[in-house]
């Protein structure tokens, strides 16, 4: 991932599949209960987790190596390495207590003096999760089982970071160099066969036995294949040749009318980021009642019906539903109501429109593009797309004064914050300040649980009224599909489950 996820990665990472092919191997295959076989659409980069992202990538990483913490499916944070952590009363220094006696999969012996080179590895690195330690200034091993992470402030969001990918742990010799770009250093509960995996197109694990936790991970053997394709996933585990796929909201009926076990959770924020809120590029955006009128002349209960086909819970928010800045009260703030938007527009002085540049990214949003262009033109605002390449998503960010995202979401809601209003963001690229916004964001951040919540719920107050996005859902884009071989839950926060989350059905 990058918890800083690219909208590019989460469309990706939205069609991974696990899967279990042909004759040798998966619960109905030859191969038994003993053998779990995973089709993706995602290749690693880089066996290096420092450098890498989360999303889909995360079954890759999830295999080679342990972290300190884990995430269970509901998206609590949930002992790894480290089997017990505290604070200190300010909530800048993380004691972590670390399991006696573990062993890694490659049978060395977990104690503290590993975790100092490898959360500096991750902060320094090029991945997502190097922004997710922004906070960590540094690490102390008080003795063999304990160590410290000093921060320069509080970071509610740092255990759940750590849970979700950046606290994985490799022999400190091993990220020296650049070894890891090619080949990894497992020492979680499987290993590559490189005998067996062929880059880019299939790649096979066999169990670690010294491993600490080898009872989490039941299957003797992995097999990851490149399987890009959507129609043919779905077709694949209807026809019973795979075990499981993590699909799409596009292939949920289908998948029902087959009779395939279905999970989906909601995952992303889909919306416009109104990003010129200063009116640098578009005046009129710096008007309150401009970015309202947007909200409300955009249909997005019907958006969320017809092109989501329902899949998703209506909002006008950005946090996620299970998180403590979501309050379901403000989801009625904008109804979709093209006169109102005709009326604050005139209030603003623009009664005959203006003119919006937006991207157009055919790809991902084609569908969305030409619903924005119709009812948007209805009040006034002229919609003029540009052609920007998948490739250039992120950076057309910094170019549009509005535009469009599936983002996803935390159940941490400080999570959240960092992902969309922080100034680090990336889609804050005008770096929007706001003395009442960061005062709340402040609260949350330092205050007690109960300030922090209630924070939470003032601040998404806030960025609604005064319209700094457009969403129209929490789209349910976590979604797995299977057949009754294999038992599985979804992983709250991420598109797909956890590795431990796979067990045979009998």
């Amino acid at each position: 991932m990058k918890r800083l996820l690219s909208v590019a990665a989460a469309a990706t990472a939205s069609a991974l599949v696990l899967t279990g092919c042909g004759g040798s191997g998966g619960s109905g295959g030859a191969g038994g209960a003993d053998t779990l076989r995973l089709g993706v659409v995602v290749n690693p980069t880089t066996w290096n987790p420092a450098n890498a992202d989360g999303g889909a990538n995360t079954l890759f990483y999830q295999a080679l190596y342990d972290s300190l913490l884990r995430l269970t499916p509901a998206g609590d944070v949930a002992p790894g390495l480290a089997k017990s952590w505290s604070y200190n009363a300010d909530r800048t220094v993380l004691t972590l207590k670390l399991r006696e006696g573990a062993k890694l999969g490659d049978g060395t012996a977990v104690d503290s003096s590993l975790v100092e080179p490898n959360l500096m590895s991750v902060k320094s690195g090029s991945g997502g999760f190097a922004a997710s330690l922004a906070s960590l200034k540094s690490v102390t091993a008080t003795d063999r089982t304990t160590v410290e992470l000093h921060l320069s402030a509080p970071d509610p969001a740092l255990l759940y970071n750590l849970g979700l990918g950046a606290s994985y742990i490799l022999p400190p010799s091993s990220l020296k160099g650049d070894g890891l770009t090619t080949k990894p250093a497992p020492t979680g509960p499987y290993s590559l066969d490189a005998a067996q995996t062929t880059a880019g197109t299939k790649y096979t694990f066999t169990k670690n036995t010294q491993y600490w936790d080898a009872a989490s991970y039941p299957y003797k053997k992995l097999t990851y294949t490149v399987l890009p394709d959507d129609t043919a996933r779905l077709n694949a585990v209807k026809s019973q040749q795979v075990d499981v796929i993590s699909g799409k909201t596009t292939m949920i009926d289908a998948a029902k009318s087959a009779g395939l076990d279905v999970k989906s959770a909601p995952l992303d924020m889909q919306g416009l980021v109104i990003a010129d809120r200063a009116g640098k590029t578009v005046p009129a955006l710096a008007d309150v009642r401009v970015r309202q009128a947007i909200n409300y002349a955009i249909d997005g209960a019907g958006i969320l019906k017809s092109l989501d086909k329902g899949f998703g819970t209506h909002t006008t928010q950005i946090f996620n539903p299970k998180g403590e800045a979501y309050d379901p009260a403000l989801n009625s703030r904008y109804p979709y109501d093209p006169e109102k938007a005709k009326q604050l527009l005139a209030e603003a002085g623009y009664k005959n429109g203006f003119t919006l540049p937006m991207a157009s990214i055919s790809p991902y949003w084609g569908a969305f593009e030409p619903v924005f262009k119709e009812q948007l033109g209805a009040v006034g605002i002229k919609v003029k797309f540009t052609t920007v390449q998948p490739a250039d998503i992120i950076t057309s960010f910094s170019k549009y004064p509005v535009f469009m995202v599936t983002w996803q979401t935390a159940k941490e809601s400080y999570v959240d914050v960092l992902q969309m209003i922080s100034k680090t963001s990336l889609i804050n690229p005008q770096k929007t300040e706001d003395p009442k916004a960061e005062s709340l964001v402040k609260t949350m951040q330092t205050g007690s649980d109960q300030e922090r919540a209630a924070a939470g719920k003032k601040l998404s107050a806030y960025l609604v009224d005064q319209a700094w996005f457009d969403p129209w859902a929490t789209v349910n884009n976590s979604v797995t599909i299977g057949d009754k071989s294999v038992k599985f839950d979804l992983q709250t926060g991420n598109v797909v489950p956890a590795l431990r989350f796979f067990s045979p059905a009998s």
